[in-house]
């Protein structure tokens, strides 16, 4: 327990980004999930599940679960998440609304801009350490269970496309506020963040493609992440990946349309500036698909 508070503490930064602006991987079969601007462009009409777990060889380490949907008529995206996170003593609870449109600027050329609005809460846990005997007895602590006020969560995205090629910006709590919690004096304010990623899709042949994504993460007193991430896909329906990230991450990732209209991804990634067993990760992503796509002759729907 005292290995997960100085955790905390040393990294207090990386964990103000992964709680408001949600570290999910598996975006190679889900993209709604990197940015909400790919609102039923990728893979729409389809409910997907994602659990995360970070730090797995510590106990109390970041957990995180999501449910998102999003769909597209014509010019028009929408979707929604449910995002639970836990890490230790503190919570997380997101909901968020997307809506996009597509405006179409030359040949082959179209943006999609994508607004999310929703809630957030959050709460600590302070009995957790309070009731351990082997605590020091705090005044602080004795407050409890702490919840914070409901209030507004807000994203904005954009995402720009040209035939195999696609690239985006992503800025996360915008206006948020500060937030206040009911019974104490505590406040806390999220971090802005930003997201920039870009990626083309190379079609080796009827069967192969390859497709590298490139990621930048970072934002207000957090530091920069740079990742690279190429897919392969094998007849649309299976594909596997390789992930490197600043600070000595790597990864891998496998999945695939295990049954008609139901897929299945598997990520984990490592950190090798530590024991191996310490800081890896695991995510584990269901896809169901409600509705059977239907493929539009309108250029601006594609």
């Amino acid at each position: 327990m005292k290995k997960v508070i100085i955790l905390l503490l040393v990294f207090l930064p990386a964990i103000a980004l992964g709680q408001q602006f949600p570290f999910m991987e598996g975006y190679s079969v889900n993209p709604f999930s990197l940015s909400p601007a790919f609102a039923g462009i990728h893979n729409g009409k389809t409910l997907f599940i994602d659990y995360r777990a970070d730090w797995t060889g510590l106990d109390g380490g970041p957990r995180t679960y999501q449910l998102s949907y999003s769909d597209k008529i014509g010019k028009v995206g929408f979707g929604g998440r449910f995002i639970y996170d836990k890490t230790d003593i503190f919570k997380q609870t997101l909901i968020l609304g997307t809506y996009t449109y597509q405006v179409n600027i030359a040949s082959a050329h179209s943006i999609n801009f994508g607004l999310s609005v929703g809630f957030y809460r959050n709460s600590i846990d302070l009995t957790k350490y309070f009731n351990d005997p082997t605590y020091v007895e705090d005044l602080a602590l004795m407050y409890g269970q702490q919840q914070s006020k409901i209030k507004f969560a807000t994203d904005i995205s954009a995402l720009y496309r040209y035939r195999q090629a696609e690239a985006g910006i992503l800025f996360s709590n915008v206006m948020f506020g500060t937030i206040r919690y009911s019974n104490t004096d505590m406040t806390y304010k999220p971090l802005k963040n930003f997201l920039l990623h870009a990626s083309y899709l190379f079609t080796i042949n009827n069967k192969w493609d390859l497709k590298p994504t490139f990621i930048l993460r970072g934002g207000q007193h957090v530091p920069m992440l740079f990742e690279i991430a190429p897919t392969v896909t094998w007849d649309k329906r299976f594909w596997g990946n390789v992930l490197l990230r600043t600070g000595g991450i790597f990864g891998a990732g496998l999945g695939g349309e295990v049954y008609k209209g139901i897929m299945l991804n598997y990520s984990y990634n490592f950190s090798t500036n530590v024991a191996l067993n310490t800081f890896s990760s695991h995510q584990v992503t269901l896809g169901v698909r409600i509705f059977k796509p239907q493929k539009s002759k309108k250029v601006e729907d594609i």
